[in-house]
């Protein structure tokens, strides 16, 4: 249940976010996790994500890459205390992936693989968990797939890549068969991401047998 303090922000400091008042969206952030209350707000992150990654002009006119070290911080901060957000998660990996000059593929990688787990309790049962997760797993081959080989991190990322994809199908045929009477274009679309993850399931599987 969201408290009022949570909903204060999501109005007021989401009017901060429109306006680009990036310093008082990152104190009030801050500010809701120190309450203690486990709150992740995903317009928010992404307006922070946006605003460092595609240098927005803040409503003060300081450029928006000024604030990467500020975000990095929030989410350092906001993900040691919300450990379960898949939308805090995967916006900590987007600073780690898609900041021009700032690239650090091995974290964005580990942050992508907890946003991931944040999301897959429950996939048989929510639609909304499996089309995360496919996304996330989707996201991961690309990286990984690309990473050098020589790289220490290879073959675990290669296992960790194998076990995901391994549970979003086992996990997606679980929902596909809870979802019969659903609509036709609604399975289709799980039955058509399942053919992907298992495509994608054997590329891992031969690239470990090169390790």
């Amino acid at each position: 249940t969201q408290s009022k303090e949570s909903s204060g922000i999501n109005a007021e400091y989401g009017a901060a976010a429109q306006v680009k008042d990036f310093n008082n969206v990152i104190f009030a952030y801050r500010h809701i996790i120190n309450t203690g209350q486990k709150y992740s707000n995903k317009s928010i992150l992404n307006c922070l994500v946006s605003a460092v990654r595609d240098n927005m002009t803040s409503v003060n006119g300081e450029p928006g890459t000024k604030f990467y070290d500020r975000v990095l911080d929030l989410f350092k901060f906001a993900s040691s205390k919300v450990t379960t957000s898949f939308d805090l998660w995967k916006a900590y990996a987007v600073m780690h992936l898609d900041v021009k000059g700032k690239e650090n593929v091995g974290k964005g990688i580990e942050y992508l693989i907890k946003a991931y787990h944040s999301a897959s309790l429950h996939i048989e049962k929510s639609l909304e968990d499996f089309l995360k997760c496919t996304e996330c797993s989707k996201v991961l081959h690309g990286y990984i797939m690309a990473e050098s080989k020589e790289s220490y991190t290879y073959a675990q990322h290669l296992q960790s890549l194998k076990s995901i994809l391994q549970i979003l199908i086992t996990k997606g045929h679980r929902l596909l068969e809870s979802m019969v009477d659903s609509e036709a274009e609604v399975t289709e679309t799980i039955r058509e991401y399942l053919g992907k993850a298992k495509v994608h399931l054997e590329e891992v599987e031969e690239a470990q047998l090169f390790v």
